[in-house]
């Protein structure tokens, strides 16, 4: 009796186990086509997108842009990378992630496949974006050499400060435009701009009076006289 119960026991685990490396393998038998066509589209994006790279990379050098850049010493507001490169890497990402996208949709994972979706739909926003952190950065050390070749005796400090404001400005922009809500950056901007304004102003004031001090001072005494 009990050897009859062991022998149904061992039958049953093994049909279990049997149950289980059979749907195992028909699972694996069933994806492994989605998932060579996703690598072969992987791997075809991958030669796309450093074909494209390519591409945009000579039709900027042709353009002379680079040149144009390095003339003026702006690529060291990005840290020395070139402007070709920058965009060469944009369009390279762009087109792997729209590759990436097409081949999850063969491995019939759902979750996955709609958080690519929505990786597909915000990626050009997040790309536009590090364009125009790259341009605004640009345009901030152009403002910055330009006020370094002027004679004015703290050209060193007016031209950081309004590299800083330029960078900021472009920062809000930046993150206005993947849809961060900026508001709270805008009034302190608001703000600081408002406490600058003041502090200059009496800075400048206090510089003229001093400098008109004497003339004011004769000033006071003929009227004085006067009355």
């Amino acid at each position: 009796m009990v050897g009859e119960e062991a022998v149904d026991f061992f039958g049953l685990l093994g049909q279990g186990i049997w149950g289980s490396v059979k749907a195992l393998y028909d699972g694996t038998v069933a994806v492994l086509p989605g998932i060579a066509v996703a690598l072969i589209l992987l791997f075809i994006g991958y030669v796309v997108a450093l074909v494209l790279k390519r591409v945009v990379i000579e039709i900027i050098k042709y353009l002379k842009i680079d040149h144009f850049l390095d003339s003026h010493e702006l690529p060291h507001a990005i840290g020395g990378v070139s402007f070709s490169s920058l965009i060469g890497e944009l369009v390279k990402w762009y087109v792997l992630v729209l590759f990436l996208a097409q081949a999850v949709g063969f491995l019939s994972l759902n979750v996955l496949a709609d958080f690519m979706s929505v990786l597909v739909h915000e990626i050009p926003l997040v790309l536009g974006a590090i364009l125009l952190l790259a341009v605004g950065f640009y345009l901030a050390r152009y403002v910055r050499n330009t006020i370094n070749k002027t004679s004015y005796p703290k050209k060193d400090t007016f031209g950081v400060l309004a590299e800083v404001l330029v960078m900021y400005l472009v920062v809000v922009m930046a993150l206005t435009h993947v849809g961060f809500d900026t508001t709270i950056l805008v009034e302190a901007f608001r703000i600081a701009f408002t406490v600058l304004v003041v502090v200059i102003a009496l800075i400048f004031g206090i510089a003229f009076g001093l400098s008109f001090k004497k003339d004011i001072k004769n000033f006071v005494m003929e009227l004085r006289k006067g009355f």
